[in-house]
């Protein structure tokens, strides 16, 4: 019992200190648990392919989403310092698919971030951001080279 009060208490511990809540003093009591907890696993999981992308690739998000009758839309954004993408889907509760596919097109070089929002009746009930980069070339590194200005002739050295 005491290893798993222990266990819980530190579940709540984290999860005070990633949204803020807990501070030093408030480590070892006990800390209610914000509403959105219970159901903060509905999105499964977020996944992009290709695992590695070059400039002007087009890439795949899959959301996968547990059914629940609170279910109402499902938002996706992608966002990057040259490139913004957003689009929504409308659940059917129960009913709904578990896995929603978005594909993006021709993604210029940069680092991005990807969230996933899904929201019911009520607000938002779950959110996951995943981050990915996209290569390139570095503009500031593209140069022309210049030809070499020194020329061998024979018999000159």
């Amino acid at each position: 019992m005491g290893a798993r009060r222990s266990a819980s208490l530190r579940s709540l511990t984290v999860l005070g200190m990633f949204m803020g809540l807990a501070g030093a003093s408030r480590a070892q009591e006990p800390v209610a648990a914000p509403p959105e907890t219970s159901t903060s696993k509905l999105i499964q999981s977020v996944s992009i392919t290709p695992v590695v992308a070059f400039a002007g690739a087009d890439m795949r998000v899959v959301v996968r989403v547990l059914p629940d009758a609170g279910n109402r839309r499902l938002q996706l954004s992608v966002d990057a310092p040259t490139f913004y993408a957003s689009t929504e889907r409308q659940l059917d509760g129960v009913d709904g698919a578990r896995a929603h596919t978005f594909s993006l097109h021709e993604l210029p070089a940069g680092e991005y971030q990807i969230v996933a929002v899904l929201e019911g009746s009520a607000g938002v009930r779950s959110r996951i951001t995943r981050t990915f980069k996209v290569m390139g070339e570095d503009d500031t590194q593209v140069l022309e080279s210049p030809r070499p200005t020194t020329r061998r002739r024979r018999g000159s050295e």
